[in-house]
């Protein structure tokens, strides 16, 4: 990773903490981010406890209401906590926002940065003096698990998750960045300790703070906030740790009670950030169905009328192309053939040079739109800093605006279907091009999730 980019100056802290800081007076609030990282392994689920159990309190703020408290008194302070996974890494986040110290008139930064400190290392602690009380660690594995188990009345997300799940079957990122609800069930309070006490003691780290901070008064939060004594980081492992695609495209379909059949599409491409042809890649999804000028969208949706919705997203990380629709299962054939007949005329180049420059415009008012949200850069940042890219709006901006329509054809031709899953009321045709078909009932979904 480059020691400073454009966007972001960045500098290597002992313990295993970056400092990424972005100075801008446009905001009237200071955004702290800090990733903790590791890998997606079968240690996800404890960690995802993790931090909804230190919201519960800490050493001097013992219950919620305290902690509310004393964030009201930082003048409408925030804090939170999730989990989240990029490729093969597992990362967790805690967000902090607060008025600079320059309308608040007093040293709010130090006083934020003394309250995170806190917050992730010295949490409420049981009767007898163990960090993380118990009856906390208990309800909130309880409401993890109950999340999980409800995947399932979302019928949308279930159906992108058990895509996920089948096409990834044998890697890594087929796991939730929650956990599978099995292991969170499976957890006990020792394996949550356990958890935090690796992550305050092993997890590589990335501070990202937005606003009127200078780089001393960084240096001076992390200082306040970190407890870095003897730490030695472990590696969380690689973002990306290969693909492992099957024999032809498949079609997994289940059954269940839907208002609309869902079909999600799962592609592979070569293409991931740092690959030159990546914002070609970006530019391809935009025409493909990432915005409302794709070809899904008008095509599809608009022209075919073949479903109720209809979307693309890239996974930049693990080098991934998701096709999201809901359908009237009747239309599956033709709407799976249809899809692909899109992608057949990106892979052939044919985009007229109107829809071009309106997929390319979309994408830079975007990166415009990125300047002016914190947790939008930070976003940015963290992705490509995970990625060992530099986070450079600017340069971004002009390989975006460079593309060709021969660079999209040629990022589509990378773009190979590997699975489609189909989530219907009744079995439904399979389209011949499908390859392998595969048919489950969805009564032990919810064991799944």
């Amino acid at each position: 990773m480059p020691d400073s980019d454009p966007l972001f100056t960045c500098e290597e802290l002992e313990g295993g903490l970056r400092l990424h800081v972005h100075r801008t007076r446009a905001f009237k609030t200071v955004t702290a981010q800090i990733a903790l990282h590791a890998p997606l392994d079968e240690g996800t689920a404890a960690r995802a406890v993790v931090p909804r159990v230190l919201a519960r309190g800490t050493r001097t703020l013992p219950d919620l209401r305290s902690v509310q408290v004393e964030l009201d008194r930082l003048f409408g302070a925030a804090l939170s906590g999730d989990a989240r996974k990029f490729g093969e890494r597992h990362v967790l986040h805690f967000r902090a926002s607060w008025v600079t110290d320059r309308l608040a008139g007093m040293p709010l930064l130090d006083r934020m940065a003394d309250f995170v400190g806190e917050y992730l290392f010295e949490p409420a602690v049981d009767d007898d003096g163990t960090p993380l009380r118990t009856r906390d660690i208990e309800q909130e594995r309880k409401m993890l698990a109950d999340e999980a188990a409800a995947i399932i009345d979302d019928k949308g997300r279930y159906a992108r998750f058990r895509l996920i799940e089948t096409m990834c079957s044998s890697e890594a990122y087929a796991r939730p960045a929650i956990g599978r609800r099995a292991e969170i069930e499976a957890l006990t309070v020792g394996d949550v300790r356990d958890a935090w006490q690796e992550l305050v003691e092993q997890a590589p780290m990335d501070l990202f703070l937005v606003g009127d901070v200078e780089m001393a008064s960084a240096r001076r939060f992390a200082q306040r906030f970190w407890r870095a004594g003897n730490r030695r980081p472990a590696d969380p492992g690689p973002t990306f740790a290969g693909a492992v695609p099957g024999d032809g495209a498949r079609t997994v379909r289940e059954h269940a009670r839907v208002g609309q059949a869902k079909l999600d599409m799962g592609f592979r491409t070569s293409i991931r950030l740092g690959d030159p042809r990546a914002p070609a890649l970006a530019v391809f999804n935009a025409l493909f169905g990432g915005t409302p000028v794709g070809k899904l969208f008008k095509i599809v949706r608009e022209r075919e009328s073949l479903c109720y919705s209809i979307s693309s997203v890239v996974e930049r990380t693990k080098g991934l192309v998701f096709v999201h629709a809901g359908i009237d299962e009747t239309d599956f054939t033709r709407a799976h053939t249809l899809i692909l007949e899109q992608l057949d005329a990106l892979r052939a180049g044919e985009v007229a040079e109107t829809e071009m420059e309106l997929a390319r415009e979309m994408i830079l008012t975007g990166l415009r739109t990125a300047r002016d949200a914190p947790g939008l850069l930070i976003g940015f940042a963290l992705e490509r800093t995970l990625n060992g890219v530099a986070p450079d709006l600017e340069r971004l901006a002009t390989a975006i605006a460079a593309v060709t329509i021969d660079d999209v054809a040629e990022a589509a031709r990378t773009v190979q279907l590997d699975t489609v899953f189909l989530l219907a009321e009744e079995e439904a045709p399979t389209a011949s091009s499908a390859g392998n078909d595969t048919s489950n009932e969805a009564s032990d979904a919810k064991g799944r999730a």
